[in-house]
């Protein structure tokens, strides 16, 4: 094997984490603002490359959101029809995923406000993005004001995007109300332009560890060590917050699906270990069905329910977007209350059901940015996102499949228990 195709293997998070580990070291190792006139050439270049990478990725969401939100309800239509066993299934994730928005609502602000982010943090943090826009503001009147576009062309060449999600949501759900063969070619043009974004997206992600250098070094020269201590900060209460969710996964399975907690700790490890090295909960499908079957759940009952589950239920996805909400709000100075921490669970868990097969590289960019746009959090904070993600996904695959495998118990819940 030559050495540009083992390059060509290396996953673009290690990439990223790369461009991340060269920008901080260069930041760090250049001189400070005003020391030296080389070296501010040196930052102000990197600053450029950085912001021409954002604008890039910027310039792909408002289309890619008002596509994909917009077919989200053709897309998932449907998904209750067929056996008892495929109603029930999609009745139990709706009710995991309004388990994964309690717990992130109950746990984010809890955990920020125990341990707190510091000044030095946030500014470091800030310095990485833009300043927060125009978005919804509390009390909730002047929220349901600023979600309702007046004129959606003004406020899709304006700064928020929360008018445009909404319009998109409610636009896709008209759609579902008209004849099926007259929305069929609007539909294959929405469909082609998310897929066109998506392709996009692909393109400007591959650029991603030259984007991320030149930022985080402009961030690191400026100032200092502080946005490591940051990053840090908002990837150990991440973590937190989606562990606490796989201990509920085991709540769940022991509480409704009738499974001892031994023999359901047994029967999913396996599969941990796999999602864990893999990040992939679809490539963990074989696994998910040989732990439910360990655990008693009848054959064809976990021919239906695993898939569903694995396709659709993403359970840290809620709690996730809830956090970094939080987390972005705090750092920008932003209000939030519980309102609008539950409007960021619901919007996150409506956009995972609608975008089953879509390109997983681009799924973060496409289900972050409404989040974001919610709160007023200036996208570029989108970026930050992007980088310290690869650590936490790790924990959110086991955390998915951990909850898949209770919700197939769960579904199959009249079976016989197990004997002791």
């Amino acid at each position: 094997m030559s050495a540009l195709q083992a390059l060509r293997k290396v996953p673009l998070a290690a990439w990223i984490v790369g461009g991340l580990a060269i920008g901080v070291i260069g930041g760090l190792a250049l001189p400070g603002p005003g020391r030296a006139e080389w070296s501010d050439a040196v930052v102000a270049a990197a600053g450029v490359i950085g912001k021409l990478w954002l604008a890039a990725l910027q310039m792909t969401i408002l289309p890619l959101v008002f596509a994909l939100l917009s077919t989200t309800f053709i897309r998932s239509a449907g998904l209750a029809e067929g056996t008892g066993i495929a109603r029930r299934t999609v009745l139990v994730i709706a009710a995991l995923y309004v388990l994964g928005i309690a717990v992130g609502v109950a746990l984010a602000p809890a955990l920020l406000a125990l341990w707190p982010i510091s000044p030095e943090m946030a500014e470091a943090l800030r310095g990485t993005g833009g300043a927060p826009v125009e978005a919804a503001r509390l009390p909730v009147a002047d929220m349901i004001l600023g979600m309702v576009p007046s004129n959606i062309v003004a406020a899709a060449a304006g700064g928020s995007l929360l008018p445009v999600v909404f319009f998109a949501i409610v636009f896709g759900a008209a759609l579902t109300r008209i004849d099926e063969h007259k929305r069929a070619p609007m539909a294959a043009v929405l469909t082609g332009l998310a897929e066109a974004m998506f392709v996009l997206i692909g393109w400007v992600l591959a650029l991603a560890p030259i984007g991320v250098a030149g930022l985080i070094l402009v961030t690191a020269n400026t100032h200092g060590t502080a946005v490591l201590l940051g990053l840090a900060h908002y990837v150990l209460l991440y973590i937190a917050i989606v562990l606490a969710l796989t201990a509920c996964a085991y709540a769940v399975a022991v509480l409704f699906g009738r499974v001892r907690l031994g023999a359901f700790a047994r029967a999913v490890l396996p599969t941990q270990v796999v999602a864990f090295g893999t990040q992939s909960s679809l490539a963990c499908l074989p696994l998910i069905l040989r732990s439910a079957t360990r655990l008693g759940v009848r054959e064809h009952s976990a021919d239906i329910s695993v898939p569903l589950a694995v396709s659709l239920l993403r359970v840290s996805s809620p709690a996730s977007s809830i956090f970094y909400g939080a987390y972005g709000a705090i750092v920008y100075g932003l209000p939030y209350g519980i309102a609008l921490l539950l409007a960021a669970g619901v919007l996150k868990t409506l956009i995972e059901v609608g975008s089953v097969g879509i390109p997983g590289q681009a799924t973060m960019v496409a289900t972050a940015a409404p989040v974001l746009a919610l709160f007023g959090i200036p996208l570029e904070f989108l970026a930050l996102i992007l980088v310290v993600e690869t650590l936490p996904d790790l924990f959110k695959t086991v955390c998915n499949v951990t909850m898949d495998t209770a919700a197939a118990a769960v579904v199959d819940r009249d079976r016989e228990p197990l004997a002791r």
